[in-house]
């Protein structure tokens, strides 16, 4: 539920629908000059940081935290998460909400012309019309530094229009919002041959173009997520460079040292909250969805020798997180060391430390 992936998400609030139809065909990647080539030929793949282990008695729960943004160009070694998954007993997806309509795929074309305008103000209003006069003043600074002379994001909703500059600025820093290890974890699931456990908190929409059309005339409360977003781009470009790096090289302690509350939880309360959430329940998801995974756990915990999940690395800092949860429940809770600069990483048995 990170900022940049969850207003994705939002884009298609109430219905769930195949929005490859409506994507442009993919531009060719200009060619690589000689540089690229040998950067290519001499990178070293990052190892990542160590996983948390959760114990009870003999059983083992690995928990691998994850950071967004990370280096674009990192090639990471996922090779002790792959140990982990090839000796599973099961493997936990981390906490998520999941908002849907059970309409059948010509359900979904018919709903196809309603999406149009999604991500609008209402009433055909524009940023200025909905933004203090010191945010939007911000906002035009922030925008002609990263994004440029592109009138059309100044009628979309603060809360995509954030998440516009926030994709740009990162950019110009060579990183990326990409699920590194989401990817890389599908294709261990894949080779082993066995599907992960959802722990997602799920809402059925019953009447989905009602929906959309309420979504589309609701003001949502995102001004907050506008600001904060706003403060990540002005403030925080060097941290989140720096706690990517930190990720990259398995550097907990920079990790922990650079933990801070994310723009995401704004963002995510300014579409989760609200008179339009709470009718539809997306209101209670967060909260069942922590719920769900914390049920889950104790549950692996129990029945199997080793579990793998995934965890926002926050929720294994905090002191107040998930992690820290299942510690006061009783559970042994052993965090990772920092990894030795310049250390090889190997394929390392599930018993051993990771």
């Amino acid at each position: 539920m990170r900022f940049a992936l969850f207003t994705l998400a939002v884009a298609a609030a109430s219905v769930a629908f195949d929005a490859t139809a409506q994507q442009p065909a993919p531009v060719p990647p200009a060619a690589a000059t000689a540089q690229d080539r040998l950067l290519d030929t001499a990178v070293v793949r990052a190892p990542g940081p160590g996983m948390w282990k959760v114990r009870r008695g003999d059983n083992t729960l690995w928990i691998l935290g994850t950071v967004s943004p990370l280096p674009a160009r990192m090639a990471w070694n996922s090779a002790r998460m792959r140990s982990v998954v090839a000796s599973a007993d099961e493997v936990m997806y981390e906490p998520s909400v999941v908002v849907d309509a059970d309409i059948g795929f010509f359900g979904k074309l018919a709903l196809l012309p309603s999406l149009v305008g999604i991500r609008d103000l209402p009433d055909d209003a524009h940023l200025r019309d909905v933004l203090p006069p010191a945010s939007y003043a911000r906002w035009l600074r922030l925008k002609q530094r990263y994004i440029g002379n592109d009138g059309g994001v100044e009628s979309w909703r603060p809360i995509f229009a954030a998440q516009k500059l926030y994709e740009e600025a990162l950019k110009t820093r060579g990183l990326s919002t990409k699920g590194v290890v989401s990817d890389a974890l599908g294709d261990a699931l894949k080779a082993r041959g066995i599907k992960g456990v959802s722990t997602a908190a799920k809402v059925k929409i019953a009447n989905p173009k009602k929906a959309l059309k309420e979504f589309k005339g609701t003001q949502l409360a995102d001004v907050q997520c506008f600001d904060r977003v706003l403060d990540r781009v002005e403030n925080d470009l060097d941290l989140l460079q720096s706690r990517a790096d930190a990720w990259a090289s398995g550097d907990v302690d920079t990790l922990r040292r650079l933990d801070r509350p994310e723009a995401s939880e704004a963002c995510e309360n300014a579409v989760l909250s609200g008179a339009f959430a709470e009718k539809y329940g997306l209101d209670r998801l967060q909260a069942q969805a922590t719920a769900k995974w914390l049920s889950e756990a104790e549950a692996s915990l129990t029945k199997n020798r080793v579990t793998f999940s995934t965890l926002p690395m926050s929720e294994l800092l905090s002191p107040t997180g998930i992690v820290s949860k299942l510690a006061a429940r009783g559970y042994v809770v052993e965090a990772p060391m920092t990894e030795p600069a310049q250390q090889s990483v190997a394929p390392t048995a599930v018993g051993g430390a990771l």
